[in-house]
């Protein structure tokens, strides 16, 4: 409890302190903030010192090493073995050469944009004349290098270090700080001990003499500011020293009391950036009585070093990891508020700048600060205009305030609605738009005349303005009423619309006007249009050429600078740069007609929440050129003109980066081209800056590559690299050649292969031929024996159906004609044998049906597995009834067994092979039904001891030419077919039938089905 108490009162007055060592005005320079730590692959976020050598690399000194900076990455350099990782300081001497400060030596980093390298430089702590731990390095003017350790200075010179002893009251209590060097630009050369001690450089004795000056405090940094003068960071705020010739001090002034600054780097020739051990990050304004004010934003309290890399951008190395610090274009910053919606932005004819929110009036004085006019008006201002004394106001309710001074002249109703623009060509006339109607105030009188008619009625009329002459151009809407002149001498409104040759809305408007010498240039609703005397013009915006341009204003520089829905866009020449809140901007919303450039070049622009300024200068800094390495594992970095290679119609990566961070504010673009093109297609690279190559045929191209950092930067040179697609093996021409030798041969050998072989075939052909006549001389005696047997067969089926219904028709007549004669047992014998003729006949019929439909295949088989015994069961106890109708003794045993069939056929067979048994036996026989396995088959056999059968007759047995019909040993008829549906049925199942008889004494009947293995 009594800790965190503590801990409280601390943390409240450093917060104290820091509120009381600021200055209240505001910030000066607006900066924009990027920070790498552990959150974006900075592990090590302990960073003392940071540095980019001369090829554009960055390097960080950690308390794990050194890391280098690549494409967002961070990568150690490999120490040799057994050195310390501890490293205190990054030094770049003038040559460009990058020395590393560790615990026990000093490196030479060998840079690369691939892979650095630490090399020894000078070994520390082994012996008495070398430094131990050394903390800090310095480069005089003839380019000696000086070394610090802990109490002592070392000169390094001619590959040979020479050693300053120092009193031990020198000795630091500092990790890091030591002593600091002062060098005069007369080449005086004064060291600052961090106990407070002065020393000078008496370089004709080669020796340090101490100074009768001393500071008595701990001196934690140092900075030049002029040619013997300089800043001191101590334990009791910054103090200015100023040297004579002799190198004594002269002045010593406290600049402000309670910053401890830990370093110091230049912002202009009189701003300077302070880092501070726990206060954060300051700006001290030298111009402005040195006063001091906190950079807001800035993420963390210590600052270990400042450094100002090529690119104009500050790398702030804390105990949190490295922040990259970026000025911003824009500045809101004013000491008076700025934070009202901005109505109107109006220049003064002395070239101050005057803005308006909507109750009040203001002007921006010299010293960029913000004064409110006194002026007085009723309603809400939309839009002001200053002419000399004159100040017009336009108010939402369409009443212009005329003012002289601060004396208001007039009260002007000139419409119901709001006034959106005033131009003004002389102190007696002005011209005012309001509810889109043109209208010409006397600003004597107060009368106001409408031109509305000029316009055919219509309100189209959007905005105005004034050339160099006093000329009147007015803004209108649609494709060919978009731009009207005013004609003095007739006093009337001319159209001078051009035809647009370009595709665009019929529907379109002008926003704002902006006169450039004979140039008109056009904010409208489709983009910015150029209107000369020849023709109008779609101005290229790349990607926003065609959005809404809302503002116009030119720069000496001839830049045309524009408000849109994106932000601020700058077109100087063919470089396009667009700037958003990231770059200052306050809001992204803006007023339509609300930008402008002063007397000294500054553009500004009015927000929905305040007003901005930049300085506009002819310089814009340069985007480096991009670097672009293999996508592989290697990760090579290819140079400018080094060549790459890939096969045709396949795919290659390149990976695509720049020097300049950080790397998502930058944007590439990449084009492939060959000899024979001349335009360059740009195309912008995927979010993670990758060029894939792929679909290209085989020839030499190149690949140009250029990036654009966010901002105020320009596109990069192009980095060229030659690109030579080989042809795929197989479509080189001694490829193709070899593959047409090869073709031609095997055409050869295939011709001479086919001539011998279409003589076999010929020699097989005949053969076939031969074979084939004997086979259809076979087929056609089989077709004419089958024709024979079928007209047999058809006389058979004829004469079989025929004698039946003979019967049926005779019994029939007998009985229609003699019914009154014959007696009741005669009507019953003779409807009886009617009976069974038709009965017969029934069966013949049914016979013939299942025979045919077996014949055309339209008998579907119903293959199931079933238990045989229980099918020959059934049969036998059906026909042992109708064996005892003759007396005869019907029997048979069997075992189970499982087969496979159409149980329904096999039924049938069965039935019609115990129905013959009994027809053809006599009473007091025997019919026995039995079965018997063999070779996979089951076969059922049926046995009787009736009147058998001849050899003749066995043998036209199951044959359709031979069908013939025996009467049963009781007289029963039959159909004959029986035996030929119990023949295709078996056969249906995978079986065969046969028979075995004696005449006299019996017949057998066999047939087999498959059994389930």
């Amino acid at each position: 409890m009594i800790r965190t108490s503590t801990l409280s009162v601390q943390f409240f007055l450093i917060l104290l302190l820091i509120s009381n060592s600021f200055s209240s005005e505001g910030q000066r320079t607006n900066f924009r903030f990027y920070q790498y730590n552990k959150e974006n692959k900075l592990n090590e976020e302990l960073v003392k010192s940071s540095r980019q050598d001369s090829l554009g690399v960055y390097y960080f000194a950690t308390d794990d090493g050194v890391l280098f900076l690549h494409n967002d990455n961070f990568a150690p350099l490999i120490l040799p073995e057994g050195k310390s990782n501890y490293f205190k300081e990054l030094f770049k001497r003038k040559s460009g050469e990058l020395l590393a400060v560790s615990d026990d030596a000093v490196y030479k980093i060998k840079g690369s944009f691939e892979k650095a390298e630490l090399k020894l430089f000078i070994e520390c702590n082994t012996d008495p004349s070398k430094p131990k731990y050394p903390k800090h390095l310095f480069e005089d003017q003839k380019n000696d290098l000086w070394i610090t350790d802990y109490n002592h200075i070392y000169r390094y010179k001619g590959d040979t270090v020479e050693k300053f002893r120092m009193d031990e009251k020198n000795l630091t209590s500092s990790y890091i700080r030591s002593f600091q060097f002062l060098e005069c630009d007369n080449g005086n050369l004064i060291v600052v001990s961090q106990k407070g001690w002065f020393y000078n450089f008496d370089s004709q004795n080669n020796t340090f003499t101490e100074s009768d000056f001393n500071l008595n405090l701990i001196i934690h940094s140092s900075f030049k500011i002029g040619a013997n003068e300089f800043l001191l960071g101590t334990s009791e705020g910054i103090i200015k020293i100023l040297f004579d010739s002799q190198a004594k001090v002269i002045r010593e002034d406290v600049i402000t009391e309670n910053i401890m600054a830990s370093c110091f780097a230049r912002i202009s020739d009189n701003k300077i950036l302070i880092g501070t051990w726990f206060q954060g990050l300051a700006e001290l304004d030298i111009a402005d009585k040195y006063s001091v004010s906190n950079v807001g934003g800035f993420p963390y309290f210590t600052v270990n070093d400042i450094f100002l890399d090529d690119f104009g951008k500050y790398w702030a190395s804390t105990n949190s990891g490295a922040v990259l610090m970026e000025k911003k274009f824009f500045s809101y910053q004013f000491q008076s508020s700025n934070s009202e919606y901005i109505a109107s932005i109006d220049l003064s004819d002395d070239g101050n700048v005057n803005f308006a929110g909507t109750m009040s009036l203001f002007k921006v004085n010299d010293k960029k600060d913000i004064e409110r006019l006194p002026v007085n008006f009723e309603g809400s201002l939309h839009v002001f205009k200053c002419s000399g004394d004159l100040k017009l106001i336009g108010t939402e309710q369409g009443r212009l305030y005329v003012f002289k001074g601060e004396d208001l002249l007039l009260d002007i109703a000139v419409s119901n609605q709001a006034v959106t623009s005033i131009q003004i060509p002389s102190e007696q006339i002005a011209w005012v738009v309001a509810n889109k109607e043109l209208f010409e105030v006397n600003l004597s009188t107060g009368k106001v005349k409408s031109y509305l008619d000029s316009f055919r009625g219509k309100r189209i009329v959007q905005d105005i303005c004034l050339d160099s002459k006093k000329n009147l151009y007015i803004g209108g809407e649609f494709k060919h009423s978009y731009l009207f002149k005013y004609d003095l001498t007739k006093d009337e409104i001319i159209n001078i619309s051009k035809p647009i040759s370009f595709v665009i809305g019929e529907d379109f408007w002008v926003i704002d006007l902006e006169m450039n010498k004979d140039t008109l240039y056009m904010g409208t609703s489709e983009g910015l249009l150029k209107y000369t005397e020849n023709l109008v013009e779609r101005v290229d915006l790349g990607e926003m050429s065609n959005s809404e341009v809302n503002s116009v204003a030119i720069d000496k520089q001839n830049s045309i600078w524009l408000t849109t829905s994106k932000g601020v866009v700058r077109k100087q020449k063919a470089d396009i740069s667009l700037f958003t809140q990231e770059q200052g901007l306050p809001s992204k919303t803006f007023i339509n007609r609300s930008l402008l450039v002063d007397s000294k070049n500054y553009l500004w622009v009015g927000t929905s929440n305040g007003i901005a300024f930049a300085y506009v200068s002819g310089s814009i800094l340069p985007t480096p050129m991009p670097l672009v390495y293999s996508a592989d594992n290697e990760g090579k970095l290819i140079l400018q003109n080094n060549s790459v290679s890939m096969r045709a119609n396949s795919m290659s990566l390149l990976d695509v980066a720049a020097s300049i961070y950080p790397q998502k504010q930058n944007k590439f673009q990449y084009c492939t081209i060959n000899a024979s093109q001349k335009n360059l297609d740009w195309k912008e690279l995927s979010a993670k800056n990758q060029i894939l190559l792929s679909d290209l045929k085989s020839g030499d191209y190149k690949i140009c590559i250029r990036g654009k950092h966010e901002g105020n930067y320009t596109w990069s040179e192009h980095r060229i690299i030659p690109l030579v697609v080989k042809q795929v093996w197989y479509l080189s021409w001694y490829t193709i050649l070899t593959e047409i030798l090869i073709v031609s041969f095997l055409i050869y050998l295939t011709n001479e292969y086919s001539k011998r072989r279409t003589k076999m075939n010929l020699l097989a052909l005949e053969k076939i031929v031969s074979d084939r006549t004997i086979q259809l001389q076979n087929a056609n005696e089989s077709l004419s024996t089958a024709n024979i047997a079928k007209d047999k067969f058809l006389s058979i089926i004829a004469h079989d159906l025929r004698n039946p219904f003979n019967a049926i028709r005779g019994f029939s007549r007998i009985l229609i004609k003699d019914s009154d004669i014959l007696t009741e047992e005669e009507k019953n014998e003779l409807i009886e044998t009617i009976y069974r003729s038709s009965d017969d006949t029934f069966k013949l019929l049914e016979s013939l049906l299942e025979w045919a439909n077996v014949q055309k295949g339209n008998f579907k088989l119903n293959v199931e597995e079933f238990d045989l015994k229980s099918l020959l069961e059934k049969n036998l106890s059906i026909h042992k009834s109708l064996g005892l109708l003759k007396g005869l003794e019907v029997k048979g045993e069997f075992d189970h067994v499982n087969v496979k069939a159409d149980k329904a056929m096999i039924d049938t067979v069965i039935r019609n092979l115990m129905s013959n048994a009994i027809k053809f036996s006599f009473s007091g026989q025997t019919i026995t039904l039995s079965l018997n396995r063999t070779n996979g088959f089951v076969v059922i056999k049926v046995s009787d001891q009736g009147i058998g059968m001849t050899e003749k007759q066995l043998e036209q047995l199951f044959k359709i030419d031979t069908v013939f019909t025996s009467e049963g040993t009781a007289n029963e008829s039959g159909t004959g077919f029986g035996l030929m549906l119990c023949k295709e049925f078996v056969e249906l199942n995978g079986g065969e039938i046969w028979a075995e008889s004696v005449k006299d004494k019996g017949t057998s009947f066999f047939f087999s089905i498959p059994k389930i293995k």
